[in-house]
């Protein structure tokens, strides 16, 4: 396995769970979920082969977001505009200028009604999933009150006094630029970037799509020996595999040698952990290997024979 893996997964209801897995010490050190609006439509962008730590490894981008973010600096350059008007004393223009936003409203909502009746109508007729009419509902719902704010702003804007005016339109600029701030934030979540440098590759699994960042630095090892070799095999000490398959030898250092006894092929073993900076090992995968610790005087050899 690599020293360090980050592993992001597209679930099958399109959510997303990035992991963090630290396999030489084998903590698991880090989770995180992207869930999606119903009905949205999402777009993701990946990177790949070797990128540096910071690096945008998947970018998301949401249409719901976008089209949110649009709307609300829209809404944002009309305050603003109004609110200029009302500090001058321009009371005609500012009375145009929420006519014409109450005229943008109510036209919006005549078209977010035919959506919604039309969505009714398909759910009825079996022809939608409930969730398409619940989005139509919350649109139309979105839009009548965006009816109701620019009506009420009018009366306050032609009928009351300046100051009140100006108080109201100040606080729906701050209303706005907040709304603004959270969505921008949550739009920035949305470009991943590589926890640390690696090698980036994508895999394709019944359970969904996986995209893996892993540390090739170097490779921990997993590797089952039998129960009675593992007394002469110690932490910190060096010891040579030999990949029987590929007619290949390298070293590797001892982490640590496990407790937790298992059967193998009738044997009795324990897994022991070492690390090893030879590239280009399988990851994840079982390899033939045989384990060729330091030489031992006949005498010794002898002793442990008898003992098994």
């Amino acid at each position: 396995m690599p020293v360090r893996q980050w592993i992001l997964i597209k679930n099958t209801d399109g959510s997303l769970t990035a992991s963090l897995h630290d396999h030489l010490s084998g903590a698991f050190n880090h989770a995180e979920a992207f869930q999606f609006d119903r009905g949205d439509l999402v777009e993701m962008s990946f990177s790949n082969g070797l990128v540096k730590e910071g690096e945008p490894v998947v970018t998301i981008t949401s249409n719901r977001l976008d089209e949110q973010l649009v709307r609300l600096k829209n809404q944002l350059a009309i305050e603003q505009a109004n609110f200029n008007v009302v500090s001058t004393g321009e009371k005609p223009e500012l009375r145009s200028r929420l006519l014409e936003e109450i005229n943008l409203a109510k036209a919006d909502l005549k078209l977010r009604k035919k959506l919604y009746d039309r969505a009714k109508l398909s759910y009825d007729e079996g022809l939608v999933a409930l969730q398409d009419l619940e989005i139509a509902e919350n649109a139309l719902n979105e839009s009548l009150a965006r009816v109701r704010v620019a009506e009420e702003a009018l009366e306050v804007g032609v009928t009351g006094e300046k100051p009140e005016t100006r108080t109201l339109i100040a606080s729906r600029i701050e209303s706005l630029k907040r709304e603004i701030s959270f969505f921008e934030n949550k739009q920035n979540q949305y470009i991943i970037s590589a926890p640390f440098e690696g090698l980036l590759r994508s895999e394709m699994t019944v359970d969904g799509d996986r995209l893996l960042l892993e540390d090739t630095s170097a490779t921990v090892l997993f590797i089952p020996v039998r129960l009675k070799d593992s007394p002469y095999i110690l932490p910190g000490q060096t010891i040579e595999l030999a990949w029987t398959e590929r007619e290949k030898a390298f070293s590797c250092e001892v982490l640590e040698v496990g407790s937790r006894v298992e059967f193998l092929d009738r044997d009795q073993v324990v897994t022991l952990k070492a690390i090893t900076q030879e590239k280009n090992l399988p990851s994840g995968m079982p390899i033939r290997c045989r384990i060729h610790c330091d030489d031992v005087r006949i005498k010794k050899f002898l002793e442990r024979s008898i003992r098994w």
